[in-house]
């Protein structure tokens, strides 16, 4: 018991402190994801090595648990200025990502008629899903789609008129993004459905995020999608810092975990929005699976007034 004790130290431990290198280079942030398991599992391994009278043990264990619970800290203190005074208007935004392969067609309508979003984006969108959609969402008739076989299709669907839509490619051949303008209040505000790619896939994800927050989308904007990377990962802070933008998540980093569907375990908040100064985020959640590995995340927004 001892032994697996201090195995089990050894690993996460190792794991613990690997993942503050993520800063530095971009596989290190592949150990970064699962800090509140890490916690957790060395929390409880502390209080093993307690029980089998190994203190220094215990106490090492003990410091390594607190550099989890730190490192998810970091993503409590806001990444900009929060936004203040009085909100106006009301701008609902559900971000799914549905998943290549997935034909599950009438769960992914459903989850509209249960959301009523006035903002449907969707990623990893390829052409069956959506033909699906255009017959299965008649009241989203202002739309923008940009289907592909791989992971990256992407889709937004808007109940409001839009203002204008287009296609971005962040960085230059990288995978494509929305950027839509929809009326809050009067006020334009810019809607962001985007996918960055997974870290197995290299230095394109930091790149991509790079790309998106030098971007210039204004104040009024959140930026929503699959970030494949949790809020407290050093890119995803230095992304929010680059953008001005707040985390969704906030002091609840750990409230809301996405991803994967098929092990709450194991979950973590990989489907995220970043709003600017202009916009306040009145409530959020996690909506009911839609046959995918990820779920769906539910915004409601407003503007300042």
């Amino acid at each position: 018991m001892r032994a697996s004790v201090a195995t089990v130290v050894a690993v996460v431990g190792t794991a613990t402190v690997l993942g503050l290198l993520d800063r530095f280079y971009w596989p290190f942030e592949l150990v970064d994801v699962f800090r509140l398991q890490y916690l957790v599992v060395l929390a409880a391994a502390a209080l093993g090595a307690l029980a089998l009278r190994r203190r220094r043990l215990a106490a090492l264990a003990a410091v390594l648990a607190a550099v989890n619970l730190a490192v998810l800290g970091v993503s409590l203190i806001p990444t900009a200025t929060a936004a203040s005074g009085p909100a106006a208007g009301s701008l609902r935004v559900v971000v799914a990502n549905v998943e290549v392969g997935n034909t599950d067609f009438a769960a992914v309508e459903r989850l509209v008629a249960q959301t009523h979003p006035d903002v449907f984006g969707v990623t990893e969108l390829t052409q069956p899903m959506a033909d699906h959609l255009a017959r299965g969402l008649p009241a989203y008739r202002a739309r923008l789609v940009r289907t592909q076989h791989d992971a990256y299709g992407i889709g937004l669907y808007s109940r409001r008129p839009l203002l204008d839509a287009r296609v971005e490619h962040l960085p230059t051949g990288g995978p494509p993004t929305i950027a839509a303008r929809v009326l809050v209040a009067r006020r334009p505000v810019t809607v962001v459905v985007t996918h960055v790619h997974t870290t197995f896939a290299g230095s394109i994800h930091a790149r991509q995020l790079h790309a998106l927050a030098h971007a210039s989308l204004g104040r009024r904007v959140a930026v929503c999608g699959d970030f494949n990377s949790p809020p407290w990962s050093a890119p995803m802070r230095a992304f929010a810092r680059a953008a001005g933008l707040r985390d969704l998540y906030g002091g609840r980093a750990w409230a809301a975990y996405s991803w994967p569907t098929w092990s709450s375990l194991l979950r973590v908040p990989l489907d995220n929005c970043f709003v600017g100064s202009g916009v306040v985020v009145r409530a959020h959640r996690d909506g009911r699976g839609d046959g995918s590995d990820h779920l769906p995340l539910v915004v409601d927004l407003a503007v300042v007034r």
